[in-house]
């Protein structure tokens, strides 16, 4: 139930946005084959001997560091209207954030991309499910609604994933030299996924879920409809609290990682130079 029919909530996006749509799917495959072919020439062998999968690894974390760059933009449309409202987190969940449509419609374009990338290097199930996950959650909210919501998710969320790939692909290349910058990122990411995934998520998330769930009662309530489409709604309620729960067992796993990567690792690194000095003393 809601205020517009089937035709509206689910085709009517598609068929309003293909030209940004299309377009936007092409300049994402275009940023892949672009790395494909220009890695070799500028990493050389440190790109070349790598596995198959490792490359492919590096290429489509490049076209990931692409989207969450221009997803600055969303995190742009985000803050500014936030400004706008006093920081508050408005109630019009159909109003819509002047200049937010191209990205709202470009993150569709990206997970559709994904989806593509999923399958056509047979990654596990796992990662198939999410890229569905995330393009169903994003393309529901082309309707549009929630502009003032999915602006923190797609520009604040996209925009964390920055450091975290760059810091990946040096690593994976074993590029030495840009060793200390793989370091910061790694530390920028951390800082940046627990302010803006775990925490300010939580709030946004919280607050979203409390809104729609107050209009989806009213509805009942009232018996006057005040939403576009119910099932789409909870629909999309369940998945950003899917979305919104991984954000916590991935806050253990960097912690585990991180316990590794800097405790462990010092503590290794401190037994060294212990043997080393005990050596030269006998010695």
């Amino acid at each position: 139930m809601g205020l517009y029919g089937a035709y509206d909530t689910y085709m009517s996006p598609l068929v309003r946005d293909w030209p940004i749509l299309l377009p936007m799917v092409a300049v994402y495959g275009a940023v892949q084959v672009t790395a494909q072919w220009i890695y070799p020439k500028v990493f050389g062998t440190a790109f070349q001997k790598l596995a198959r999968d490792d490359q492919n690894n590096v290429i489509v974390r490049t076209v990931s560091v692409f989207n969450g760059l221009l997803m600055v933009g969303s995190a742009v449309c985000f803050v500014t209207n936030l400004r706008d409202h006093g920081y508050v987190l408005d109630t019009d969940v159909y109003r819509e954030i002047p200049y937010y449509r191209f990205f709202r419609v470009a993150i569709v374009a990206y997970f559709v991309w994904d989806i593509f990338v999923c399958f056509a290097y047979k990654w596990e199930a796992q990662w198939k499910v999410h890229a569905f996950a995330s393009l169903v959650g994003a393309y529901l909210l082309s309707f549009p609604y929630s502009d003032q919501y999915g602006s923190y998710f797609t520009g604040m969320f996209e925009l964390s994933n920055v450091p975290f790939h760059i810091s990946s692909i040096i690593r994976t290349l074993h590029t030495t030299a840009f060793s200390s910058l793989a370091t910061i990122c790694d530390v920028v990411f951390a800082f940046m996924f627990l302010i803006i995934r775990v925490v300010g998520g939580s709030v946004v998330t919280f607050r979203w879920l409390q809104l729609m769930y107050k209009l989806l009662m009213d509805t009942r309530s009232d018996d006057k409809v005040v939403v576009h489409d119910e099932a789409s709604i909870i629909v999309s309620m369940v998945l950003l609290s899917i979305i919104q729960s991984l954000q916590y067992v991935w806050l253990f796993e960097i912690m585990k990682q991180g316990y590794r990567r800097f405790v462990v690792a010092d503590d290794s690194n401190a037994d060294d130079q212990v043997s080393v000095s005990k050596r030269k003393k006998k010695e």
